[in-house]
């Protein structure tokens, strides 16, 4: 009995080991590898391909975390470009995954490590994400004869530098900001390979880098024309004097000519004025031997001339807001009051009669024409009109209308000019007329 337990319990234990075996066999795997396109030594300033290779046996439910990583004396960058997928029998086993490059740029002569970094992955079938470290590569860059005690070797075909300094720095005063902006143009070169600018530091000013801009200039047919990398500073003046932003000196290697050239951009002299400014109030002596607590108030001259125009303005407006209120009242009810006047005046009566006797409607051009007479205010009050200067038919009209309700033909244009006459020669009259009443007599 006992011995037929104990193969019992062998078959278990080997059908538990195989299992488990199987159940290995099943589990996703994940590596990562790199290489160096070119491998061995180039040239500096010119571009080396770091590929890296995630693969897993089951697949990526998201993109790897491709970061970026420095490497002392180069540039590097990672292309906005499309990964490329793979799919790799590996030992009889199938391998999928993604590719991408990076771009390095060495700058100087010499022995170049790319440490290794950790990149992120998130494979199928897994718990969770997986960092895969990748391997640690070397590679060496030389310069060519001549090119050999620059800082930064920068090969192109031709390079432009150009500063601008904002504002003017010839009235400058203490706790102004002068900013310094370099841009830089090279021919045929994309703009991320230009080498940043060092600004310095100077004494007496406060220097804030600002952030570098980068733009290429394509052109349809040329394709890439130059690259343009634009770098500035800030500078804050801390007190006044002589001050000077030093010389700036650009070395490239101009690969048309196959030699070294230098730009030198030329230094900047400040004139900083101190500011003026005076306490409102003197602190005793006593005072500050004795430790009792004080404060300073440093107001600037200018700043008193602002406040005292401000407080001056508006107490200006305060006064006179209760009168431009009245005024512009005043002036909206003279605006009614005369566009009233002018819709009620004789002006419009006028167009009215003779619209009366365009119309010839005899119950219209009467009262239309006394209308007049009375708004002119040159025919009396109430109005009357006589038989002179030419007014006879328009008597007779009238005196008809109003006797059996008939009127006849009447030449209006001649009408018309008549009573225009005759206005005319009324308000001569009156107007040689004194407007004083006679004085009495005895």
């Amino acid at each position: 009995m006992s011995l037929l337990r104990l193969n019992r319990w062998l078959c278990v234990l080997m059908l538990l080991a195989v299992a488990a075996a199987r159940a290995a066999d099943n589990t996703p795997q994940a590596m990562v590898r790199a290489h160096l396109e070119p491998s061995g030594s180039v040239v500096a300033g010119s571009q080396i391909k770091l590929v890296v290779d995630c693969l897993t046996t089951s697949w990526f439910t998201e993109a790897p975390d491709w970061p970026l990583f420095d490497v002392a004396g180069a540039i590097v960058s990672l292309p906005d470009e499309q990964a490329e997928n793979l799919h790799e029998v590996i030992n009889g086993v199938d391998w999928f995954g993604v590719s991408r490059a990076y771009r390095i740029v060495p700058q100087t002569a010499q022995a170049f490590v790319i440490h290794s970094f950790a990149i992120t992955v998130q494979p199928g079938q897994m718990s969770g994400p997986v960092k895969l470290m990748t391997p640690e590569l070397k590679f060496a860059a030389t310069v060519p004869a001549g090119a050999e005690g620059m800082r930064i070797f920068f090969p192109t075909q031709k390079l432009v530098a150009t500063q601008q300094i904002e504002p003017s720095p010839a009235h400058a005063k203490v706790g102004d900001e002068i900013t310094r902006t370099v841009t830089q143009r090279a021919t045929g070169t994309q703009s991320m390979l230009i080498p940043p600018l060092d600004f310095p530091e100077v004494a007496g000013l406060k220097r804030y880098p600002g952030n570098a801009t980068t733009r290429d200039v394509v052109e349809d047919r040329a394709g890439l024309v130059a690259g343009e990398r634009t770098d500035t500073a800030t500078y804050r003046i801390e007190h006044g004097g002589k001050l000077r932003l030093p010389a700036l000196t650009i070395e490239w290697w101009n690969t048309a000519a196959r030699r070294k050239e230098t730009i030198v951009l030329p230094e900047v002299t400040i004139s900083a004025v101190a500011a003026t400014e005076k306490p409102i109030f003197a602190i005793p002596v006593n005072s500050l031997g004795n430790g009792a607590a004080h404060r300073i108030i440093v107001v600037d001259r200018e700043q008193i001339v602002i406040a005292g125009l401000i407080v001056a303005l508006l107490s200006a407006l305060v006064w006179a807001y209760p009168r431009l209120v009245r005024f512009y009242q005043s002036a909206q009810r003279y605006m009614r009051e005369a566009r009233l006047r002018r819709a009620d005046g004789a002006a419009p009566a006028w167009r009215a009669l003779r619209r009366a006797t365009r119309e010839g409607v005899p119950q219209h051009i009467v009262p239309a024409l006394y209308r007049w007479m009375d708004k002119s205010g040159e025919f009396g009050h109430p109005a009357r009109i006589d038989g002179s200067e030419g007014l006879e038919p328009l008597v007779n009209i009238i005196n008809s209308h109003y006797s059996n309700g008939v009127m006849g033909e009447v030449q209006w244009t001649a009408v018309e000019r008549a009573l225009l006459r005759t206005t005319k020669r009324a308000r001569k009259q009156r107007k040689k007329q004194s407007s004083l009443p006679p004085l009495n007599r005895y």
